[in-house]
């Protein structure tokens, strides 16, 4: 049960940690400007109310990322690890590499 709990925290943690982290690469890029620029370029006015640029970014964000990671499809179209299983590879050596390289140090000092 713990765990479940854990689990689902840090889903949320998760969640609103990588929406606020994409809000705030649009805001250093300054996405509000970049899309007014769009339009005037285009259509020669921006638009009072969200248009079809704003929709169409955010339903291809959405997209991108969905199809990017590879995870809610239910035959997968490769049989090669998604980017996120190949960081969480990385890490776990990582990790097993730094418990071996203390473990080696703590037996070091023991000997002297």
């Amino acid at each position: 049960m713990w765990s479940k709990i854990k689990t689902i925290g840090v889903g949320i943690v998760i969640f609103f940690g990588s929406g606020f982290s994409i809000m705030a690469f649009h805001n250093d890029i300054s996405i509000v400007d970049l899309f007014a620029q769009i339009y005037t370029q285009v259509i020669g006015y921006v638009p009072k109310q969200m248009g079809g640029l704003e929709l169409g970014y955010s339903i291809g964000l959405a997209v991108g990322i969905l199809l990017f990671f590879d995870h809610f499809s239910l035959k997968k179209k490769e049989k090669d690890p998604t980017p996120l299983q190949v960081e969480v590879c990385k890490y776990e050596k990582d990790v097993q590499d730094a418990i071996t390289q203390i473990k080696s140090k703590s037996k070091q000092r023991n000997q002297k």
